[in-house]
């Protein structure tokens, strides 16, 4: 058992979801990633400066991402004063139980993500584990937690064992597709890359990969923008890791969220915009505005 998790989207009863990455720095430096920072940036602004500025659009469900958000100074008190539900992408690279009673339950979603260059299967498993064990008493209270692992063609053959191993702890675990950055169509696996790993049969959080994505693109109306959206370091607001369509920025008071479905021409490589906007393929792309 596992707190509920909000449904995202437009309609009545659903949440409005900004995704977050307040800084782009990382205790990690994983090859496949584009985010190397490892010092904060110019422009970046502390963590109560988001907080504030959240709160001013509505306080929206909030996803925080990176980089590596927890390496952030006042990340517990952000966490901690936040007036809405939270969700959290991180690497694990501190034990769970070391950081304040109660944070954890704040949120209603957890990805926890193994990257085999910096951490040990071992380590990380016991203490995804451990994160689950912390709500054994009070399972209504835990958030979902999620084990995903990028599919790098390096350990492509390791990733059945790794999954099946954390699914004994009841963890949920599944693949990543590699992407490349935003615009980049090249391919980022071969021919046999793809083969071997669909033959491994694992679960993965996207249909396609990325390169897959790109080759069947299409132009099509999207209603991402209307009730989720990408946000960076500078507070420019998107409304998918992938498309430019800016929505303002949150610090300078111009975000606004969008109030229709628009055309987009960007192919859909990334997971969570697969979940959380729906498109409709155009027939006659001349015909939309």
């Amino acid at each position: 058992m596992s707190r509920p998790v909000a449904a995202i989207g437009p309609n009545p009863g659903q949440r409005r979801l900004a995704i977050i990455l307040p800084s782009l720095l990382c205790n990690y430096d994983c090859p496949y990633c584009r985010i190397k920072s490892k010092t904060r940036q110019p422009g970046e602004r502390p963590l109560t400066a988001w907080r504030d500025a959240l709160i001013g659009i509505g306080a929206p469900l909030v996803h925080i991402a990176g980089g590596e958000p927890t390496v952030l100074k006042g990340f517990a008190d952000f966490v901690m004063g936040y007036p809405a539900s939270l969700r959290l992408t991180t690497n694990l690279w501190r034990p769970p139980e070391q950081w304040p009673a109660g944070l954890w339950s704040r949120f209603e979603y957890v990805t926890l993500s193994f990257h085999p260059d910096h951490a040990d299967f071992e380590g990380f498993a016991a203490r995804a584990a451990a994160l689950a064990g912390l709500f054994r008493r009070r399972p209504s209270l835990r958030p979902r937690i999620a084990c995903t692992i990028v599919a790098d063609p390096r350990w492509i053959d390791a990733l059945p064992d790794w999954i099946a191993r954390l699914r004994a702890l009841g963890l949920e675990a599944r693949g990543q597709f590699l992407n490349r950055p935003a615009g980049d169509a090249a391919p980022t696996y071969t021919a046999d890359d793809l083969a071997r790993l669909r033959a491994a049969g694992v679960s993965m959080s996207s249909d396609i990969a990325g390169q897959e994505a790109h080759a069947a693109n299409g132009p099509k109306t999207c209603d991402a923008g209307m009730a989720y959206c990408h946000i960076d370091p500078l507070g420019n607001a998107r409304r998918c890791s992938r498309d430019r369509l800016w929505l303002g920025n949150l610090f300078d008071g111009s975000f606004d969220w969008l109030d229709g479905a628009r055309r987009c021409d960007t192919a859909c490589t990334e997971a969570c915009d697969r979940t959380f906007a729906r498109f409709t393929p155009l027939e006659d792309a001349e015909a939309v505005a």
